[in-house]
């Protein structure tokens, strides 16, 4: 049996993130699968609650989050103490500071402790960078913000012992027949400035072809989207389903909603039975 870290979450919010969709995304995994692959990992929601058997791949072209993942992961113990540093001077001129020494530190564990620090207490959790690669979030209005969450690094720790972690773009990852890939990537015509590049329709237009390449290889996928015409074209022929879901895109409360997402892949389980592979 494979060994499942349920107890493990996301350690940072992250705008998108599948959370509330987990349940959905579970149900729909693979029965059987070679190595995990997660190009857009983001908050990693599906990575922190898969089974897994064989190796894990993880990457995203976020230079900060993907130290984040690699610290957590060599130096758990030193990211915590630097957060208890962070929460103890935690005030509105500290977290301008901070926002600043993120733009300029080399030193990964101070990238990683940072990067936590100013997640955990900008307003929404909202990751944003100007085109200049700045993080530029205000503060948010929290009394008392959760800044270190020892409990559950330590769990993302020991998950991700032997998980590699990269930064670049999702057409390096070099997945072989069998394995199974996730993409969550930033949702067509909603927020995209992750990294201060954006992911428009010629964004969205390479990945599906990246898809059918590895379809035609024995690699299994399944890709979460907007459910609109433009996606919808780009997967035709794909098993879609259309699932209901708080997006958390908006930096204004008022304007989050449900929506509907697709969920699109290119295999069904067994226990789904023979069925058509595209569904509405």
């Amino acid at each position: 049996m494979p060994e499942c870290y349920d107890m493990a979450r996301p350690f940072v919010k992250w705008a998108g993130g599948k959370r509330s969709i987990i349940n959905e995304l579970l149900a729909r995994a693979p029965d059987d699968l070679n190595s995990y692959f997660e190009p857009f990992v983001g908050g990693g929601a599906l990575f922190w609650s898969m089974p897994r058997n064989g190796k894990a791949y993880l990457s995203d072209v976020n230079f900060h989050l993907v130290i984040t993942y690699r610290m957590i992961r060599n130096n758990v113990d030193g990211v915590i103490s630097k957060l208890e540093q962070h929460k103890k001077h935690h005030n509105e001129k500290y977290y301008a500071a901070a926002r600043e020494m993120l733009s300029k530190a080399t030193d990964e564990l101070e990238v990683a402790s940072l990067f936590i620090y100013l997640n955990k207490t900008c307003y929404n959790g909202l990751y944003r960078v100007n085109k200049s690669g700045i993080f530029n979030v205000p503060m948010g209005r929290y009394n008392n913000p959760k800044i270190v969450d020892a409990e559950n690094l330590q769990k993302c720790a020991k998950f991700l012992t032997n998980v590699d972690i990269f930064q670049h773009g999702f057409s390096q990852i070099e997945p072989k027949k069998g394995d199974f890939v996730y993409f969550d990537p930033p949702y067509h015509e909603t927020f995209s400035a992750y990294d201060g590049s954006g992911f428009a329709d010629k964004e969205h237009e390479k990945l599906a072809t990246f898809c059918k390449d590895l379809d035609k290889n024995g690699v299994l996928f399944m890709l979460s989207n907007s459910d609109n015409q433009f996606i919808r074209r780009l997967y035709d022929g794909y098993n879609m389903e259309n699932v209901d879901a708080s997006r958390f895109i908006s930096c204004k409360g008022q304007e989050r909603k449900k929506a509907n997402e697709l969920i699109i892949r290119n295999y069904i389980r067994r226990d789904e039975g023979k069925q058509d592979r595209k569904r509405a």
